[in-house]
């Protein structure tokens, strides 16, 4: 499957999006292997994980700028920025959660 030049920016905004969801609902889908551990309320992998993926939306929204089509440059600086934002939002409420949980 070869994705054109073009529409690399589109497809990892959306692979993105998908890996936040997956992170984000883990211990729901994988109670037994949570990254999330139920007793200790440790988050540090979680953060890490979503500092990764946010630095993978600033990624795809240079790529998305650098493109010449209009629409997906358009896209990548609406979508990219509306992610980026929210998702430094609930990481800056997972890093109060954790202060709050270590001792």
């Amino acid at each position: 499957m070869s994705v054109s030049k073009e529409n690399k920016p589109i497809l990892l905004t959306v692979i993105l999006l998908a890996a936040a969801f997956v992170v984000f609902f883990a211990n729901r889908l994988l109670p037994q292997n949570s990254i999330f551990p139920s007793r200790s309320g440790d988050l540090t992998i979680p953060l890490w994980l979503f500092f990764a993926i946010d630095v993978g939306f600033i990624v795809a929204l240079v790529l998305g700028v650098r493109t010449k089509k209009q629409r997906v440059v358009w896209f990548s600086i609406i979508a990219n920025s509306i992610f980026f934002v929210l998702l430094s939002a609930l990481m800056f409420l997972l890093a109060i959660a954790n202060g709050i949980s270590e001792p």
